[in-house]
C-alpha cells in the first residue's frame, strides 16, 4: 500500500496532533506494553531531536510565514475526500456537506487550496478519520502503543490508518504517469507537510516536553484529545472530569 506520508513525516504530524489538540473526556487508556512503549517514546524523541527537530528549523529559516501558510492550507484541503467518507460512513450529514462544500470552494475561489477561502465564510474546518469512525461504530481502541516512527496510536486507530491511505485518492492516482515519480511527489508532500506541522507546533512539543514526566503527559493527552474527536466536540458528561491530567505527584 502507498502512502503519501513517509514514516517520519508521520512522527511528526503525530507529535503536532497530540501536542494541539485539547483535552476533553477520559484522559487515560491502558497501557499494558508501557516498557516497551517508553522505549519507542524514547527512540521517537530521539528521532525527533536529532533530525525533525533541526530540519524544521532550517525550514523555518528559509520559508517564510506567509509560504508556510499557504502550504497548510494546500495539504489540509488535500485531506478533503478522506475527512467527507468518514463523515459519511459515522452518519454525519451535515458535517459531511460542510466537508464537500470546503473542497468545492477551497479547490477553485481558494486557487487549489493554497487559500483557506471556505473558512473566510464560515465554513471552519474539522479532521475525520476511519479511527474515529470504528469508535462510532463501537470498536474498542484496544491497548496503547507507541510504535517507531509512527508515534501513539492504538490497535483501532492503526487500522483507520490503513483504510484512511487506502481511502485517499492520492494514494491511487497518477501525478506522472510514472510510478517513481509519484512516489516521490508523495514523498516530497509528506515530508513538506511534517516539516510544516513541526514548525507550527514547536512550542506545544516544547511544553509537552519539559512535563514533568513526558510519556505519562503524551499518554494522556492522546487519549483526551483522541475522545474529544470521536465526540466532535461534545461533551461526555460521565467522563468529563474523570482521571484530569496531575503532575503533582511526579514533583517530589
Amino acid at each position: 500500500m502507498k502512502s503519501a506520508f513517509p514514516g517520519a513525516a508521520l512522527l511528526a504530524v503525530a507529535l503536532a496532533a497530540c501536542a494541539s489538540t485539547p483535552a476533553a473526556g477520559s484522559a487515560d487508556i491502558a497501557d499494558p506494553y508501557e516498557g516497551f512503549n517508553r522505549k519507542m517514546f524514547a527512540f521517537n524523541n530521539g528521532l525527533d531531536t536529532y533530525a525533525l527537530d533541526p530540519a524544521a528549523t532550517a525550514y523555518k529559516t528559509v520559508t517564510p510565514e506567509f509560504a508556510r501558510d499557504r502550504v497548510g492550507d494546500f495539504l489540509s484541503n488535500l485531506t478533503g475526500p478522506v475527512i467527507f467518507a468518514n463523515d459519511v460512513l459515522q452518519g454525519e450529514p451535515k458535517r459531511a456537506g460542510t466537508t464537500f462544500a470546503r473542497f468545492g470552494i477551497n479547490t477553485t475561489l481558494g486557487l487549489l487550496g493554497l487559500w483557506d477561502a471556505a473558512s473566510e465564510m464560515g465554513l471552519e474546518r474539522h479532521r475525520e478519520d476511519f479511527g474515529q469512525t470504528l469508535a462510532v461504530w463501537g470498536v474498542e481502541s484496544g491497548p496503547y502503543l507507541v510504535l517507531p516512527v509512527l508515534g501513539p496510536t492504538t490497535p483501532r486507530d492503526l487500522a483507520g490508518l490503513g483504510v484512511d491511505r487506502a481511502m485517499d485518492p492520492l494514494t491511487w492516482v497518477q501525478l506522472d504517469n510514472d510510478e517513481g515519480s509519484d512516489l516521490a511527489i508523495r514523498a516530497g508532500l509528506g515530508v513538506i507537510g511534517a516539516l510544516n506541522a513541526r514548525v507550527r507546533l514547536d512550542d506545544q512539543i516544547n511544553t509537552l516536553n519539559a512535563q514533568p514526566e513526558p510519556y505519562i503527559a503524551l499518554r494522556r493527552i492522546y487519549s483526551s484529545s483522541r475522545q474529544a474527536e470521536i465526540l466532535n466536540g461534545r461533551v461526555d458528561e460521565e467522563t468529563a472530569y474523570d482521571d484530569l491530567p496531575d503532575f503533582d505527584e511526579f514533583e517530589e
